[in-house]
């Protein structure tokens, strides 16, 4: 059983609690902290966690086997790295970080402590994407051709939040909602060489962008598209066009395939009900299990930075109108 400390108990903190505390038989939460610790004093107390008062104190703790992150995106980087200094296993909340060089110098600094690092992307773990995972992998869709990712939501919702300045939400809403969607697309097709973006503000009631497109280009000569809205009510879809036909999830349960001269049928798995418990756990009790040495995380540190080369990439390329080359 792994002794968990978890950062940032807001309303996604608290998810990562629920969805495995008196459920998982690889993990619980002992410790917590966050910003504003009154509001979190309640929960704590039910979930049988207890409030330390800074990162030093939890690092510290010897009872602490790893640490999970739901923290503001420009903290990950020395949080990661002082957390692998103190010999703490990390699970974080995307993105890892904002840039490729800090996300070469966590994972670095987690393979010079020899400690795991598992990134929350739970969208691979919902069994419609498990599902379409393997339809590309044994040829079902052919040849592919395109994949097309939109994650959007009304983050307007959310003012008064660190998600609503710039620095935290560069090209809008892609570090928060469509980072998820970029994910899933380098997960199904692989590694992204080209992107084109635009991004713009011209709804959401403060200063990030709600508008953002990109045109992807994958290094196998695929193609993509990837749209976060930041101004709109809540969307997700995945659709992956091959030559043998096109396959969709737009939802967390149900994978909608159409194979060439048949009429779409929808395949329809259980569980998964929003706000995502079941990809949570699965995610959380992968992590536990890497680190216990029962299991292999999903998302290896390699496609970790290449998916932060690729945000990397579309923020300078939404910032400058122009085409990038992923590095």
């Amino acid at each position: 059983m792994l002794n968990v400390a978890i950062v940032g108990i807001g309303r996604w903190g608290q998810l990562l609690v629920t969805s495995v505390q008196g459920i998982s038989p690889n993990l619980r939460y002992i410790v917590g902290l966050t910003r504003t610790k009154s509001k979190a004093v309640n929960f704590c107390s039910e979930q049988g966690i207890q409030l330390c008062d800074d990162y030093d104190e939890l690092l510290n703790n010897k009872e602490i086997d790893a640490i999970v992150l739901a923290t503001p995106h420009t903290q990950h980087e020395e949080q990661i790295v002082r957390a692998a200094e103190a010999g703490k296993h990390v699970f974080t909340e995307k993105p890892l970080t904002l840039n490729k060089k800090s996300a070469e110098r966590v994972v670095q600094a987690c393979r010079k402590a020899n400690v795991k690092l598992a990134l929350g992307h739970n969208r691979r773990f919902m069994k419609n994407t498990e599902a379409l995972k393997q339809m590309i992998e044994t040829d079902k869709l052919g040849t592919l051709l395109h994949i097309d990712g939109n994650q959007s939501s009304d983050l307007g919702a959310a003012a008064g939040a660190w998600r609503d300045a710039r620095k935290e939400s560069p090209a809008g809403g892609m570090t928060s909602l469509g980072i998820h969607a970029l994910d899933c697309m380098i997960h199904l097709g692989g590694k992204i060489a080209k992107v084109d973006a635009h991004s713009d503000r011209r709804a959401i009631g403060f200063d990030i962008d709600d508008t953002t497109a990109v045109l992807v280009r994958f290094q196998s000569g695929m193609t993509g598209t990837l749209v976060t809205l930041a101004s709109t009510a809540r969307l997700w879809h995945i659709r992956v066009i091959g030559s043998k036909g096109w396959a969709e999830m737009r939802d967390n349960k149900r994978l909608t395939v159409c194979k060439n001269n048949e009429e779409p049928k929808d395949l329809v798995f259980s569980g998964e009900h929003y706000p995502h418990a079941d990809s949570v756990a699965s995610e959380l009790n992968e992590f536990a299990l890497s680190v216990i040495g029962n299991a292999t995380y999903r998302i290896s540190t390699e496609e970790m930075i290449h998916g932060i080369s690729v945000l990397e990439g579309i923020i300078k390329s939404a910032k400058q109108g122009v085409r990038v080359t992923v590095l």
